[in-house]
């Protein structure tokens, strides 16, 4: 099984609609919302009713006006308009702006997206400082960057047992990305103790929400007995769903199988 540790930071992912009151909530962001600042400004409670009926100008200028009186939920949501183009022109300049203000407020979301952007221009110490910001609110996603920079000695010093840490925390988040990492250093006993048994249950959860890496780990678990029973039918399985999403090992190993397949 190989190291697992190349590949960089995830960003947060897109979704369709906001919600001053709900647990999920978009443009880029995903997760938990301070209900109570978030419907605290009218210019902000006016925006979320535009942007969900797809007015996307007269969102982003509700969103600037209640960013402008330092409203933190809405400089983030306006740099995420920016970032995207959506109801005024794209431009990163404003995006970094308006993020950055929200993160200094604390805003975890924003937090989390700077340290992306510092990522991606290769500065590692920021972007580690902003991630820890983040990840210390609770944020899984930010945990599981964390997590990653911890294990490639990205803007710290190299930890593999740092980088078990802060998987777990997001991996008990129920995060496929964090609970596949976390199987890996099982497997190796890089940062933990070396445990098949441990490896296999992490891979499992990934597995179940389709991470195809551990979908393909749980198959070879399974072909070799390793904290798993014995189980050909169960490798078979756990193999085809990883080659279903296109993963490059799983269909060169169903290939090598074809023979044994009824």
């Amino acid at each position: 099984m190989e190291d697992k540790a190349k590949g960089g930071l995830q960003h947060i992912p897109t979704g369709t609609a906001l919600s001053l009151h709900s647990t999920r909530s978009s443009i880029i962001a995903r997760g938990r919302r301070d209900a109570a600042n978030a419907a605290s400004n009218p210019h902000h409670r006016q925006a979320v009713t535009d942007y969900n009926a797809r007015n996307f100008t007269e969102a982003a200028a509700g969103f600037r006006l209640a960013a402008e009186q330092g409203h933190a939920e809405s400089q983030y949501l306006l740099s995420t308009m920016y970032d995207a183009g959506q109801g005024l022109p794209q431009d990163d300049t404003q995006s970094a702006y308006w993020e950055r203000k929200a993160a200094e407020q604390g805003h975890a979301y924003a937090q989390a997206n700077l340290s992306f952007r510092y990522y991606g221009a290769d500065n590692f110490p920021e972007a580690f400082a902003w991630c820890q910001r983040a990840a210390h609110s609770n944020l899984a996603w930010a945990q599981y960057n964390l997590g990653l920079m911890y294990r490639k000695g990205e803007g710290v010093p190299q930890s593999n047992t740092e980088a078990a840490h802060w998987y777990r925390l997001a991996a008990t988040q129920n995060f496929p990305e964090a609970q596949q990492k976390l199987a890996d250093l099982y497997y190796t006993g890089q940062g933990v103790p070396l445990s098949y048994t441990h490896a296999a249950a992490w891979y499992r959860k990934a597995a179940e929400q389709g991470n195809a890496e551990a979908q393909f780990q749980l198959g070879h678990l399974y072909a070799f007995g390793q904290g798993v029973d014995h189980d050909y039918t169960q490798s078979r399985h756990w193999t085809r769903q990883a080659a279903l999403q296109g993963h490059e090992q799983a269909l060169r190993e169903l290939k090598r199988r074809e023979y044994r397949d009824p």
